[in-house]
């Protein structure tokens, strides 16, 4: 046999190199050799460890097109129409580009400008307190007389403007503080950190005081303005003792050094500011020298006492052993609110104080001074040594200026100083921090200092034709002294080399305000200098800063180990404790192919997004990816089997996968059939997607397990959260709130930057429990139109209302994030089966909405996030969309009234609700109850108005005759009839809605404006027009607008009248009939009779010792799949052999899965044996699973699920008496509630009806002429309307300002994940010259992943070695190993002789592979990567090089190794083999790490203990 086809025939079995194949029309190769032998039977016996291996049936008959296969000639690709097309998304992103770079450039100017103006604000209106006058003329104030004031008086008003900037961002903090208490549960204060920050900004207080009512008034503008870079002595210091830890500790220790210079140099430069100043004003006061050194002082000690208040950004956080200001950092934390609450009153208070010391002190007439500071008197003189001379007065007026000019300047000042912060804070949420903060910011003093001394002094600004700003003149010449010219550079430089962390991005998107600055807010005087110095020089935590959360530890059982036998595989070395883990759960029933290719098409899209950034941090990246996450996807299919076997929707789901895989990817690529495994429930079918990622689809059994998607959720939670979680070792907390749920429903279509967005919010908060996206329903027909514009305006208004007011109290299940953590406390309630009649609508028919009222009971919060979307198919007929809204409506009020009956505890134990939140919540729920009686009185007028010979009493009789009867047959036709007659009705009524546009136009054009209708008609249109324009991706859903005006009578009125009167039936109501495919029908599939067994099969079925895997009428395709078979068994028996540690635990298990459900209570025995059982595992031999390989649940999992399914999801027996029981109860229920609402809308129809009518007959006495009505023009109200239009539109305006707010948001949130590539930061450097964007990054490796044409051509064997085929040949050559083994020698050659020659098998690892060996070439070094620009993609040739460069580092694979090892460590879960491999990674001596070398992953879901354990495998075979 030759090499090559030794590669190729040992490709077909190996399961870990290559899992999917692709089809190509070689054919050289010779004719395939038939065998044939007798039929047999194949048995293994996994507990004693034997292999039996008799003869293999092969058959000459011709193969069979099942599920997977097509003939050769049918080569045509398949192809799909998507919903979002690709020139659609690359429209979006473009724009997104464009407009990130247009609004970074925005910011830049409006931060730049916004410090220009409150630098220049503030010394406008310094350089007019303590004026140069004849008691004292100083030298510094004028610089020896080049500087000429306007005054010679100081008045209070500029004092007191001063005190305004100074202590409004006090005030901020202080309302936000009282905010927090009021809404939020905050943690209780600490002594400690309470009095550190008493006397650290009791002395910062003081020091800024004397800053800037002292020094900075003895200073002219220019020398001012340079003086404010001179607060920074503090921070350097902490700088140099508490070392930059953000840094990696691996760093090289030549760059600690480095930083560690650096910090020493700011902080001498600081000092040496210092001095510098103090050497400016000793030579510039000469004349004073022999009087008390006050003022000296002060300027050496003043800015050290300002600089004070930023320690908390250079002390590192600490942990639970920290001491010192660590420790005090740590406590400070966790009870900011109640210390900043108590902290800035008291800094109030300290700088009112001091500046009335400042003020009062030596003050020539006794209290006149302190009168005239507080208006009291006129003026005063000042005559302070230290602080100044001056003639205190109340006011001055220059000119025709108004006598307020400081007050105004003033709040120039605080306005551009609040929007300057503001700016900053949306340039580093949208990860624009260097362009939009930083540089604005530094540039922002020098600007500001060159203004000055140039143009702006030397005119003078006029701001009317008779009022002049009061700036000082700059007369001709200059006298700066050389020490103010080096304190001013020293103390720049310092500011510089101490936040040299500002020009490092953050790689976290939409960063809250606590993570992006240590204090809530700026400093008002010195606003560049704070927010410098305030940025966080640390990774900001998730957390919020001190509210109360969720203390309960995750539960866990005692008697379970810390891992499980058999889970090692699922821990890759790229993951980290803090590493997402996404469990992706989607739902099935009686999907169509098309909605079932929509959800296999979005998942294949994260299965490549994945391995594209594994590919990329195993093979080219030093650092980790901050995106990355790691995924599994399940189906969970209800009601899969019928009679024993798969039903159709199954099957058609197998065909749907493949086909969507050709779609997807090429027509080439197949994956390989999936194996099939007999579980507790039903079955479970496992793939492996093209990218490696698994897709399980878990088959339900009705008979054996509880159905419905409720429960298919709770079998998903344990599962997943309990059973799984058990394999974790160390971190368990941790790793619980990094695993999510992603919920889906089978007919979803989702992009991976939708699923990054949910993640995003999950990151920044970690008190967010669930997180859903925007949904948009797609299809065809009227009813879907009209759910466009539906769910549009619900999105656009509700779900942002409930954003920001509270938390959105539902998250669909079609498509939403659960934190897994956070189901932990709510899904063994979850699991509660309905016991009264109202559980049935809340528990059952709103699963979705229940779950997330059960987690906002426990104080989690549920967001909402547009900019995520998915799309899902809509119900398409009248009868399917009443049928699904019959279950939403009555479940949301019951929901909705739970919380709100419930409202003391639920505002106490969420802090995300508030007393506000709730009455918008009744007001709600108050309109919604009369809207069908709104609904009702409109259609009446309109009756009205198109008829007007017709009385309102007649009018009224028109309009209550049809809703009668529908109501009567509500309560006593079926469920058709009710249907067939509302969609008459409905039809009618969208007629009389054209009356009511008539109707409309006619009161427009008759009282125009000076009608409260009218004007409310065009606020409602106008908040649908802005809302549409806010939204330009989804701005032609408001072309559906007028369908869904029409619509209103019979969504609002008859849809709620249909729900309320059919609140008995619990039915699903949708997708109830079984759909057939497009060339089955379902019940064909059904009716094929079950497969026969051989009679020693079923013997040893019996006896439980093996299982048969053989069939009759084999074709030579099966038997190759059964060798395949064959050969993974021999793998799995030698790998138990090499390392015992693997095999699966048998003992204890019981005790320990038996834990999970300790408080729950037993079944009784004759429940169990009252259940319909059939022959397990009898679907697996149904002829389309016969390419599947059969494997076994290992028996803790067996164990796991028969405990769950007899605790919570065991099928619920049919009791008549308690079925008759429930009924009754319904109906009681329902005729209660339909009691209550018709009452109440016959209430409010009645009594608006009766004032109409009263008003008619009267002349409109009781009715309010509008002042605006004159000469038959204009309309009159009634209160009772009025009064009902004005709720209306009171939610409209909150909804509407809510929403504006929310979209502000979701805007920036669609900037921050735009990438440019011009101001990220996000590296990855693994050597001196090799530095690569992960942006650029992934799109190279998801180019390479690309199949092309010429990737299907057979591959020169000289060329080099490809890394699938390199792996087969170690696999091949371990076989060779096994002299020993003569039946598996034979078992070989038979393969390789049968190899299909028109078969060449290839995978997405495979070309990736070839395309790093193209990468890899010195023939592409040399050229520059000119000739593969098209074939990789439009990327910078420098990004291309650096990469090989990277991909041939063989530092890469040892530092994933070795995390791998140290993971695996942590959770106990390591490996002979996982050892072995990185021993032989890290002595490797080469430079340089091949094609074939580098992608020998170690995340791939097992470590390759064949290619690593040559040696242990001979012995293992030799044993065998």
């Amino acid at each position: 046999m030759n090499p090559q086809n030794k590669n190729d025939a040992y490709q077909i079995i190996s399961e870990d190199e290559e899992e999917t194949f692709a089809v190509s029309d070689d054919s050289g190769d010779e004719t395939t050799k038939k065998l044939r032998t007798r039929d047999k039977c194949i048995t293994c016996s996994a507990e004693e460890g034997v292999l039996n291996l008799t003869d293999i049936p092969v058959h000459s008959d011709p193969p069979s097109t099942g599920t997977g296969e097509s003939n050769k000639w049918d080569v045509l690709p398949e192809t799909s129409q998507n919903d979002v097309t690709s020139s659609d998304l690359d429209f979006w992103n473009n724009t997104f580009k464009v407009t990130k770079v247009v609004f970074a450039f925005v910011l830049f100017v409006i931060v730049l400008g916004t410090a220009i103006i409150s630098k220049g604000t503030l010394v406008l209106i310094v350089s007019n307190t303590f004026p140069p006058n004849a008691l004292h003329n100083s030298s510094l104030k004028t610089v020896n007389g080049y500087f000429r004031h306007h005054t010679t008086d100081t008045a209070t008003r500029y004092i007191w403007s001063l005190v305004l900037i100074v202590l409004t961002p006090y005030v901020y903090i202080i309302i936000s503080c009282l905010r927090r208490l009021i809404f939020k549960k905050i943690k209780p204060i600490q002594i400690e950190p309470l009095v550190l920050m008493l006397v650290t900004e009791t002395t910062h207080s003081v020091g800024l005081s004397i800053f800037l009512f002292v020094l900075l008034p003895n200073l002219d503008p220019v020398s001012g303005s340079a003086f404010c870079m001179s607060a920074a002595l503090i921070p350097a210091i902490l700088n140099l003792v508490y070392p930059d830890s953000s840094h990696k500790k691996s760093e090289n220790s030549k760059w600690k050094i480095v930083r560690r210079v650096v910090s020493l140099v700011a902080m001498v430069s600081s000092v040496l500011s210092t001095a510098f100043w103090a050497v400016n004003v000793h030579r510039m006061e000469g004349a004073r020298q022999k009087d008390p050194p006050g003022l000296l002082i002060l300027f050496i000690f003043a800015p050290i006492c300002v600089s004070i208040t930023w320690w908390e950004n250079f002390v590192p956080n600490g942990d639970g052993n920290a001491t010192g200001l660590k420790r005090i950092k740590r406590q400070l934390r966790d009870c900011k609110t109640r210390v900043y609450l108590i902290v800035y009153t008291w800094k109030i208070a300290v700088t009112i104080a001091v500046v009335t010391v400042i003020y009062t002190v030596d003050c020539a007439d006794g209290t006149s001074c302190l009168e005239t500071l507080y208006y009291v008197r006129h003026n005063a003189t000042l005559l302070s040594e230290t602080f100044g001379k001056t003639l205190l007065v109340e006011n001055f007026v220059h000119g025709e200026c108004s006598p307020y000019l400081p007050l105004f300047v003033a709040i120039v000042n605080i306005l551009s100083s609040f929007v300057c912060y503001k700016c900053c804070v949306v340039a580093t949420k949208i990860r624009t921090q260097i362009p939009s903060f930083s540089l604005p910011i530094v540039l922002a003093t020098p600007i500001t200092v060159a203004i000055m001394t140039t143009e702006l002094m030397q005119n003078e600004l006029s701001m009317t034709s008779g009022c002049y700003l009061l700036f000082p003149r700059w007369m001709d010449g200059h006298a700066f002294d050389w020490s103010l010219i080096v304190a001013s550079i020293m103390g720049y430089t310092t500011i510089v080399m101490v936040t040299s962390y500002i020009w490092r991005h953050t790689k976290q998107r939409m960063q809250r305000k606590h993570q992006i600055f240590v204090q809530p807010m700026y400093c008002g005087v010195l606003l560049e200098q704070s927010l410098l110095l305030n940025r966080q020089k640390e990774k900001g935590d998730t957390k919020a800063i001190d509210v109360k959360m969720k203390e309960s530890k995750v539960p866990t059982s005692d008697n379970i180990e810390m891992s499980q036998p058999g889970e090692q595989g699922s821990h890759s070395p790229l993951r980290k404790d803090d590493t997402p883990f996404i469990y992706v759960c989607a739902t099935m029933w009686h999907e169509t192919e098309n909605e079932m290719t929509q959800i296999i098409k979005s998942l294949l899209r994260l299965d490549k997004d994945q391995c594209s950034r594994v590919r990329f941090q195993e093979d080219f990246s030093g650092a980790s990816d901050p995106d990355y996450y790691e995924f599994e996807a399940h189906i969970f299919f209800d009601d899969a089997f019928k009679k024993s076997r798969a039903n159709v929707y199954v099957k058609q789901l197998m065909k749907t996968i493949d086909d969507a895989i050709s779609s997807f990817h090429t027509d080439y690529i197949k994956i390989r059939p999936p194996k099939k495994i007999v579980t507790p429930y039903g079955g479970r079918l496992v793939w492996r997607l093209p990218g490696r990622n698994k897709l399980i689809a878990h088959l339900k059994d009705s008979e054996t397990i509880r159905h419905r998607k409720r429960w298919s959720q709770v079998m998903y939670m344990y599962y997943f959260l309990a059973y799984k979680r058990l394999s974790i070792g160390e971190g368990k907390e941790r790793m619980a709130d990094n695993t999510f749920i992603l919920a889906l429903d089978g007919d979803v279509d989702f992009q991976p930057s939708a699923l990054q967005l949910l993640l995003d919010r999950m990151r920044r908060n970690t008190n967010v429990g669930a997180a859903c996206g925007r949904i948009h329903p797609i299809g065809s027909g009227p009813m879907v139109w009209y759910q466009k514009f539906e769910y549009a305006v619900s999105h656009w208004l509700q779900k942002a209302t409930e954003h920001g007011l509270g938390c959105v109290l539902c998250s669909p299940g079609c498509f939403s994030l659960f934190r897994g953590s956070s189901l932990m406390f709510v899904m063994k309630r979850y699991t509660t089966p309905p016991t009264e009649a109202r559980h049935y609508v809340q528990y059952d028919q709103g699963e979705d909405r229940w779950l997330c009222t059960l987690l906002l009971q426990q104080g989690y919060r549920v967001e909402y996030c547009a900019a995520s979307d998915a799309l899902t198919y809509a119900p398409e007929g009248f009868y399917e969309f009443y049928n699904q809204r019959r279950r939403w409506t009555p479940s949301t009020m019951a929901n909705i009234l739970d919380l709100l009956m419930d409202f003391k505890n639920i505002t106490k134990r969420n802090s995300e609700i508030s007393m506000l939140y709730v009455c918008y919540q009744v007001l709600l729920m108050v309109s919604s109850i009369l809207t069908p009686g709104t609904i009702f009185l409109m259609v009446l007028g309109a009756i009205n108005i198109a008829f007007p010979q017709l009385s309102l009493y007649w009018a009224l009789v028109l309009n209550l005759i049809p809703v009668a009867i529908f109501i009567l047959l509500c309560f006593v036709a079926k469920s058709e009839i009710q249907l067939a007659y509302a969609a008459i009705l409905s039809t009618v009524y969208s007629l009389v809605m054209m009356l009511v546009i008539v109707g409309l136009i006619k009161q427009a054009a008759e009282n125009g404006f000076c009608s409260v209708i009218n004007i409310f008609l065009c606020f409602v249109a106008g908040v649908m027009i802005v809302s549409a324009l806010i939204h330009p991706q989804e701005f032609w859903c408001i072309v559906h607008g007028y369908l869904y005006f029409l619509a209103i009578p019979s969504m609002s009125m008859l849809l709620m009248l249909y729900s309320i009167g059919n609140l008995h039936v619990v039915s699903w109501g949708t997708r109830e009939d079984p759909k057939p495919t497009a060339d089955q029908k379902p019940g064909e599939a059904d009716q094929t009779p079950p497969q026969k067994k051989w009679s020693m099969q079923g013997l040893l079925d019996k006896s439980g010792l093996s299982r048969c895997v053989c069939c009759p009428q084999e074709t030579p395709d099966t038997v190759d799949m059964k060798l395949s078979a064959i050969l993974e068994r021999l793998d799995d028996l030698e790998a138990k052999l090499v390392d015992p540690s693997s095999d699966h635990k048998t003992n204890g298990n019981e005790s320990e899965a038996s834990d999970l459900f300790k408080d729950t209570k037993e079944r009784n025995a004759d429940d169990n044996s009252n259940r319909v059982q059939h022959g397990p595992g009898q679907w697996t031999q149904d002829p389309d699973f016969q390419k599947s390989i059969t494997e076994i649940l290992p028996i803790e999992e067996v164990t796991f699920w028969r405990e769950l399914i007899d605790t919570y999801l065991f099928p619920i027996e049919v009791d008549k008496k308690q079925q008759k029981k429930t009924e009754s109860e319904l109906i009681e229920l329902r005729n209660k509630v339909c009691l209550f609402f018709l009452l109440v809308n016959a209430l409010f129809v009645t009594i608006v009806f009766s004032l109409q009518q009263v008003n008619a007959d009267s002349g409109g006495n009781i009715s309010i002429q509008l002042p605006c009505a004159a000469g038959g023009r204009g309309a009159s109200i009634e209160p009772i309307s009025i009064a009902f239009t004005a709720v209306f539109g009171v939610l409209l305006t909150i909804q509407f300002l809510c929403m504006c707010i929310h979209r502000m948001s979701t805007f920036l949130e669609i900037l921050s994940i735009t990438e440019l590539g011009l101001f990220t930061s996000k590296r990855a450097q693994t050597s001196k010259d090799s530095t690569v964007p992960v942006k650029d990054g992934l799109k190279l490796v998801q180019n390479m992943l690309t199949v092309k044409d010429d990737d299907l051509k057979p591959e020169d064997p000289s060329v080099g070695n490809v890394a699938g085929f390199t792996a087969a040949t170690d696999d091949t050559d371990e076989a060779g190993v096994m002299q020993n083994v003569v039946r598996r020698k034979e078992l070989l050659s038979t393969l390789t002789s049968r190899r299909r020659v028109d078969k060449v098998y290839s995978s997405l690892n495979t070309t990736y592979v070839k395309n790093l060996k193209k990468l890899q070439s010195e023939e592409t070094h040399r050229q520059g990567f000119k000739s593969d620009r098209g074939e990789f993609g439009k990327i910078d040739p420098k990004t291309v090089h650096a990469m090989a460069r990277m991909s041939m580092d063989p530092r890469n694979k040892r530092s994933i190794m070795q995390r791998g090892v140290v993971v695996s460590k942590s959770r106990g879960i390591v490996t002979r083999s996982a050892k072995n491999e990185y021993s032989n990674v890290s002595s490797s001596g080469s430079s340089q790490v091949t094609a074939g070398e580098i992608t020998d992953s170690p995340s791939k879901d097992k470590f390759d203990e064949r290619t690593s354990n040559g040696m242990e495998s001979e012995n293992a075979s030799s044993k065998l």
